[in-house]
């Protein structure tokens, strides 16, 4: 499949850019579209602006947070009895894990923005859409069934690369997908874990995979939730560890 972008999208530099406002505010965060203005061209970027841990809904954090690296003893300690300290730090371990893994999984060849830099509370990808207009999400859109039926194989496809890449979405739907030019773009990563090391990575992959095939489901698609969880690389052996250390 080709890329979302050319490998020039990016406006060279030197450069100015511009702030064009809110695109979407949330619980966790607040997406901002910028448009950047080089010597031979514009391009559109979504920068992703956390908010501080205090101001945001999500809390549920701690199911999370063991693959957002390693922080010292004191760290951890501060985090664990939740004061200012451990709160600033998880939050900016919160912000360096959801950009790595947006990166990891662009590197890995999954359809997801592609990243440009990170920012102060947050990170720049390329702007999905047409124009200034978002992308809707794909649990915006009805899609035909012999569509349904083909992007149904792709996210599959985009569910084992990113396992491939032994990370797991943790929040995959189709409300986390934006339709753009007749594929699906994968977005939001901050729950995302690793699949190597998490306890629940197994059980998050299968709910993701479930909720994704939700969708389907509903535009008349023949879903078969064992051989798609084989599809994308669920088995006792890739997981063994967990049984293991259970």
């Amino acid at each position: 499949m080709p890329a979302l972008f050319p490998s020039d999208w990016l406006a060279d530099a030197p450069y100015e850019d511009r702030d064009l406002g809110v695109l979407k505010a949330g619980k966790e965060s607040e997406v901002y579209l910028v448009s950047r203005t080089g010597p031979t061209r514009t391009c559109l970027m979504a920068e992703k602006r956390f908010k501080p841990r205090l101001q945001r809904a999500f809390r549920n954090d701690y199911l999370y947070a063991g693959v957002w690296g390693e922080g010292s003893r004191h760290e951890s300690r501060a985090i664990k009895k939740r004061t200012r300290f451990g709160q600033e730090h998880l939050q900016a371990r919160w912000e360096s894990h959801e950009w790595a893994t947006l990166q990891g999984l662009h590197d890995a060849g999954v359809t997801v923005p592609p990243p440009v830099e990170r920012v102060e509370h947050g990170y720049r990808m390329a702007f999905i859409g047409d124009g200034d207009r978002a992308a809707p999400r794909l649990s915006e859109v009805d899609l035909d069934l012999t569509t349904a039926r083909r992007v149904w194989r792709e996210l599959q496809r985009e569910i084992q690369l990113i396992l491939d890449a032994e990370l797991v979405h943790g929040d995959l739907s189709a409300f986390n997908v934006l339709w753009w030019h007749e594929r699906p773009v994968i977005i939001d990563f901050s729950q995302a874990v690793d699949a190597v090391v998490h306890p629940a990575a197994r059980d998050l992959l299968r709910r993701d995979v479930e909720r994704t095939a939700g969708y389907f489901r509903r535009r008349g698609v023949a879903v078969d939730l064992d051989a798609a969880l084989a599809l994308v690389g669920d088995s006792p052996a890739r997981f063994a560890h967990q049984v293991l250390s259970s």
